[in-house]
Parts: structure tokens; sequence; C-alpha cells
């Protein structure tokens, strides 16, 4: 059934109502996702921020106990009851530090508060050796210490007056029972998903709400590479696990750690759909409007219109009711437009197909004028011949002179060829620098002759580059009509490559 005028009218509008609320709430729904995940990089970059300076303050706070109290613990290197003393009264000062200890330059742990089992032993462990042999203020590496616990240690050394090394006095963290590290950050997780962790320089995890985690070396992770190269930032990242999180990272220049605080992908954009729904609704009501204005306008351009078709339809009409000679005329006028235009895109559609089989750089037919004609000359089972040509060395035209100049040989190559055929050749360009010409009622001992014909004058005649140029040339026959098409251009393409083989500058016959 043949669709009223006002019927398309209003589907053209409604489809565009439609079209522009759809392309508004996609607009809508773009902007607030980034606008949601950079408010969620942001937030998490201030969050990792500010902790890394929470943890910079304590760090500082730390290191100031520890050299606070060097002065006492020098005193009292050879009296290891009065140095547990001191030691027990910093570790209560300090509230940062899991415990305390003092150890010689040997390595013999002579204090220690509260009392872990050490005191008296030479101590061997990794981060211990690194502070002895650095001999400097150091924030160790983890480590598991001889007492089995994961630990950090946190070493300040000791001298005396002439400058001689003592030993040092150390704090340590433990990092898989409660410590400073878990007080500053463990209460801010949240339901969303959103965490924080801290690495170390080596890329292993100090802290991470999974304690499981911790000691964990996780420095494929993209975020921690950066940190471990001083970074901070935000980006969008995919944790160890596989899973997509905004995270802000902060570098703790006090001890080279670093400071993640992320939030799951899925979580940042979960008030997405809230936000668009709600546009969605706020737009309704304007929606609903603007399709009631639509009906009425439509009824108005449709009606002219649809009287005079109504009109045309009733073949016994009475004329003295036509009173709109102005609306007949339009229609009239409007027939006829139509009509010329239809020839004009005929006209027009000829035009591109004509434009469609001839190849713009040489004016010759193309490859896909081949197929037709080839279709057609088996179709009426009218016998042809084909040779194929192929220019010899044509890459070096090309690096020699240059991609115009080889565009004028293939030019002149096919100016040459229309040379030697006749009105009811075709000269075709197949692609590239292989053409064709088809001969059709003509025999392969005629089609030879005129490739040789054609071989000749090109290797005798200069070409636009003015060096001389040879083609090569494969010649076949079809007249078998229950050969395929593409079995008899291969035996062309055999030839041809023959005759490539046997040094070029010559023609093959097909078998």
């Amino acid at each position: 059934m043949i669709k009223t005028l006002r019927f398309w009218i209003l589907t053209l509008i409604s489809f565009t109502i439609i079209g522009i609320l759809t392309s508004s709430l996609f607009s809508s729904y773009l902007v607030t996702k980034n606008s949601l995940i950079e408010n969620s990089l942001e937030q998490n970059q201030v969050y990792s921020k500010k902790l890394a300076q929470m943890s910079e303050e304590l760090f500082a706070s730390m290191q100031l106990n520890l050299e606070g109290r060097k002065a006492d613990i020098i005193k009292l290197l050879d009296q290891p009851e009065e140095l547990t003393v001191v030691l027990d009264q910093l570790i209560v000062t300090s509230r940062n530090f899991n415990s305390v200890s003092v150890i010689d330059k040997n390595g013999l742990a002579i204090a220690t508060s509260p009392n872990v089992g050490i005191a008296g032993n030479i101590i061997e462990s990794e981060g211990v050796r690194e502070a002895l042999d650095k001999k400097e203020n150091i924030i160790t590496k983890p480590y598991m210490a001889s007492t089995g616990r994961l630990l950090i240690l946190v070493s300040t050394p000791l001298f005396n007056e002439q400058t001689e090394y003592l030993g040092m006095l150390n704090g340590t963290i433990y990092l898989e029972e409660d410590n400073f590290i878990r007080n500053i950050l463990a209460e801010h997780y949240s339901k969303d998903g959103s965490y924080v962790y801290v690495v170390d320089h080596s890329g292993t995890l100090i802290y991470h709400p999974d304690e499981e985690r911790i000691g964990e070396v996780v420095k494929s992770n993209e975020v921690v590479e950066k940190l471990i190269k001083g970074n901070s930032g935000s980006s969008l990242t995919e944790n160890t696990k596989g899973d997509l999180y905004l995270a802000g990272y902060s570098f703790i220049e006090a001890s080279n750690w670093g400071v993640v605080s992320q939030t799951p992908y899925q979580s940042s954009l979960e008030p997405l759909i809230g936000i668009i729904l709600k546009i969605f609704l706020y737009a309704l009501p304007f929606v609903a409007l603007f399709l009631v204005v639509a009906f009425i306008i439509s009824n108005k351009l449709a009606f002219p219109l649809q009287k005079l078709a109504m009109y045309t339809m009733n073949k016994e009409f009475n004329k003295k009711e036509l009173r709109i000679p102005t609306w007949y005329f339009e229609a009239k006028q409007l027939t006829e437009t139509v009509e010329e235009y239809r020839r004009h895109q005929e006209e027009t559609v000829a035009d591109f197909k004509m434009q469609s089989l001839t190849d713009p750089l040489t004016g010759l037919k193309n490859r896909r004028f081949a197929e037709y004609l080839y279709s057609n000359l088996k179709e009426e089972k009218q016998y042809f011949s084909m040779l194929m040509v192929d220019i010899d060395f044509f890459k070096k035209v090309n690096d020699e002179f240059g991609h115009n100049s080889g565009d004028e040989v293939l030019q002149f190559l096919a100016s040459r060829m229309n040379l030697v055929a006749s009105d009811n050749d075709f000269c075709i360009r197949l692609g590239g620098e292989e053409f064709a010409i088809v001969f059709p009622n003509t025999h392969l001992d005629e089609a030879y002759r005129l490739a040789e014909i054609l071989r000749k004058d090109i290797e005798t005649t200069l070409p636009p580059t003015r060096k001389l140029i040879t083609i090569s040339t494969g010649v076949g026959e079809y007249v078998d009509f229950n050969e395929p098409i593409t079995s008899f251009i291969e035996r062309i393409d055999r030839a041809l490559y023959k005759a490539k083989s046997n040094g070029r500058n010559n023609t093959m016959k097909s078998n």
C-alpha cells in the first residue's frame, strides 16, 4: 500500500526528533562518562597525594625520633640493661614502630624493645646487612627477619665524636601485623571496591587490604612501573588480576615508596545510567510537544497535494469542480520536471557506467570491462584471440624517473596499442603495467603477428622518459567454448611468464 505524503512527513519528522534525542543522549552519555572518569581519577590522585604527604610527615617524624635518641644510645652502648630502658621509652614515644633495636657495627643485637629474642645474637638478615653496609639513614625494602616476620627496617647510623662507626639504631615495621601504615590506610576501603595499597621502590607490596598479598612483587603493573620511576599521576589501568581500575598514584620521596588509590572502573560509572535516564525523562515532554506540532504542520503541508491527487484518481470527476488551476498547473510542472530529471539521471548513470569501465589514466578499457567482454563473447560463441602485455622492468622506470614519468610510460604504451588495434578490437589495462588486446574473430597466428608488430614498435620508439623500454607478450586463442575463461587467461598468463623467463622482449604463444 502506497503511503500518503502526510505519513512520510510525519515519519521523517519523527525520525529526526528521535535521531536528535538519541544523538543528544549518546553525547550526554559520552560527556558524562568522561566526566565521571576524570572526577574519579582526580579524586584518587588527590587522595593518594594526601596519603603520600601524611606518610612523608610520619617518616620524617620517625627519623627525628631516632635521631633525637642517638646521643643517649651512644653513651649506653656498653650497658644493655640501661639501653633497653631507653628503647622502651623510645617505642612508647614514637608509637610508629613495632619494635626498636640497637645493633653494633658487627651485626650484634645489643638491646631490643620489646624483647623479640634476638638480643645477644649476630643478625644476618638482609635489611640489617644493607644498613650496616650503607652506614646512613635508610628505609629498607621488605625482608623476612630471623624472627619469621616480614618487616621493614628504618635505620639511622651511630657515630662517636671521632666519626667512628659504632652501629645503628633501628625501628621496625611489621608488615603483616598492626603498624602505622595499616592505621593510616586500612580505613580507606570503600564499599564500591575502592582501596589503597603501597609499594616500595622494588615493586613489592608493603600494604594491601588483602593481607595475603603483602610482600608480593607487582612491578609488572603499569602504575607500579611509573612509581618505581618516581612518577606521580593518574590513569586507567589494569591490575595484576586483569581488572580495570581508575588509579591515582603518588611517589613518597622520603622512602621511595608509592601510594596508589584506585576505584573499580565499573563502580565509577554506576551513576551514569541514572543520569542519562533523568536527561531522557526531562526531554520527554518536549519530544511529545514536537510530535504534536509535527502532526499539525504535516496536515497543512500535505492537504493541497492530497486534494489534487484525489481529483486525479477520479476519472469521472466533474471538471467544474477543479477550481484550483494553480494546483493543477503546479502538479503538471512537477510531473514534467520529474520526467526531465529521470531522463537526466539515466544519461548520468550511463555516463558513470562508461566511466566505471574505463581506466582513467590511459583511457583504455579496464578489467571490469574485460570481464563483461569475455562473458559476452563466450555467450555469443564468438571465437577470439588475446595478447597480454607486460612492461619489462617497469619498477626500474619508476625508481629512476619517478611515478609521474612511470604514468607517462603507461600512457605511451596505451597509445601504441591503439595504433595496432583495429576499430573492432579492444585495448584493455588490466592493472599496473599489465595490458591486453582482445581481437574478436581473429585466430592465433594473426594475433601473434600483431603482438610482434607492437613489441617491435615499442622497442624502437622513444617513450617520454627518452629511454627505450621493451615489453613481453603472451598470446592465446579462445575457440573451445567449454573452456572456462579463467583457464584461458591462465594459459596466456603462463605464456607471458615464459616470455619473461626467456629473457623478456619476446612473444610466446599459449598451449
